[in-house]
């Protein structure tokens, strides 16, 4: 199979060859540590933990208490989101398509699926104009097209390489009373039955926009929860950029699950203390300005967006 230079790149640097070995009590080890920690807390209902929970805990703890507590306005597709559920779909549809597929033709599909699945999505398109959804389309084509630019063909790979797209998980602790889920991009690696604990998986969250110090968070938070579901952690976790066909990536060790562990236990704790009536200790910053508190918070600081963006 010939391959592009950056396909070839993502290949041999990002997917790679070496497949660590863990000790077989590693998860359970993870989930002792977790539960010990969290089984004395008073959580009242159960709190379930994803990967923006977890980053709001390390903003403020006033705005992960309001999210806690469901403020703020329904969830509302925006262009932004709509153009992100049909852009991972597209992915989808390329990589698990019996024949090759054009980008443009992905998209299309890609729409026509979510609508079908998501009544929240299908009555923003059906407000859109027509020429709003050519447009979608066609930004979510350019996408696709860096994603295949960028990748050796997975759908050609498919036996070699078993690549998974929107690949959701949940980890059940204490019974259900505290819950951590969430949903990776792209996981390629098929498990080793062989030696059931030699990593064979590499988690991708693909990214349009800029690199941010969360994005290394997100992963960590992925690598712990596939670790927890599957009994067996990832080899790696990375962040691709698709306008450059760049990544930010993590070679998965144990430091790094624990870590993860660590801040699951940090959120189940502060949410036990707001639900017993802690006042949150709250910390300004460039999260103020999407904070449901905003309006109200004594320590807001929405910098020069200032509060017109919440309003």
């Amino acid at each position: 199979m010939q391959l592009t230079e950056p396909q070839q790149r993502t290949l041999d640097q990002l997917i790679g060859t070496e497949r660590p070995v863990f000790p077989a009590d590693l998860p359970q080890r993870l989930r002792d540590r977790i539960e010990e920690a969290a089984r004395g807390l008073e959580l009242g209902v159960p709190l379930w933990l994803g990967k923006e929970r977890l980053n709001d805990l390390d903003r403020c703890e006033g705005t992960f208490w309001s999210k806690l507590a469901g403020e703020g306005p329904p969830f509302a597709h925006s262009r932004a989101t709509a153009l992100g559920v049909v852009q991972h779909r597209a992915i989808e549809v390329v990589v698990g398509a019996r024949e090759a597929l054009e980008a443009h033709d992905a998209a299309s599909i890609a729409a026509t699926r979510t609508a079908d699945r998501e009544e929240r999505f299908a009555e923003y398109w059906r407000d859109l104009g027509t020429a709003e959804q050519d447009d979608l389309l066609m930004e979510v084509a350019r996408r696709t097209a860096l994603f295949e630019g960028s990748f050796p063909p997975l759908r050609d790979l498919r036996r070699e390489l078993a690549p998974m797209v929107e690949l959701p998980m949940k980890a059940e602790l204490l019974g259900g009373s505290l819950v951590v889920s969430g949903k990776v991009d792209l996981v390629v690696g098929r498990p080793d039955r062989m030696q059931p604990m030699r990593a064979q998986r590499l988690l991708i969250d693909l990214k349009t926009g800029g690199a941010y110090p969360e994005h290394a968070e997100d992963n960590r938070a992925y690598a712990l929860l596939h670790t927890l579901r599957f009994g067996v952690p990832p080899y790696r976790v990375a962040s691709f950029f698709l306008e450059g066909g760049t990544w930010q990536v993590e070679d998965v060790r144990e430091e790094l699950l624990f870590h993860a562990a660590d801040r699951v236990i940090a959120a189940a704790r502060s949410a036990a203390a707001l639900r017993g009536g802690r006042e949150p200790v709250l910390k300004p910053g460039r999260w103020c300005t999407w904070c449901p508190r905003l309006d109200l918070c004594p320590s807001a600081d929405p910098g020069p967006f200032g509060p017109s963006i919440a309003n």
